[in-house]
């Protein structure tokens, strides 16, 4: 499963999702919001959301950090540690 989440810098509930799928092994690309506009634009135009972070995956969209929804991600991957992209 691709998962993409959008943020921004000093953004502290970002930093809470994206530790959240890391200590779970759960892959993801992130997607900073002001180090690239094309990025910026996806969030805005195509998401329709002016909020970080927002979590695409499958065609899902999670806007803000919400834990029983990020979660029930989790349940939908194969229990396997994943490398993922982004830092905290």
């Amino acid at each position: 499963m691709k998962i993409q989440i959008f943020t921004s810098p000093r953004c502290k509930v970002c930093a809470q999702a994206k530790n959240f799928l890391a200590k779970r092994g759960i892959c993801f690309e992130e997607r900073d919001i002001r180090s690239d506009s094309e990025n910026e634009r996806i969030l805005t135009e195509d998401l329709d959301s002016r909020t970080t972070p927002t979590l695409v995956a499958e065609g899902k969209i999670i806007v803000g950090f919400d834990r029983a929804q990020y979660a029930r991600l989790a349940v939908c991957l194969p229990q396997q540690k994943h490398g993922r992209h982004g830092g905290i």
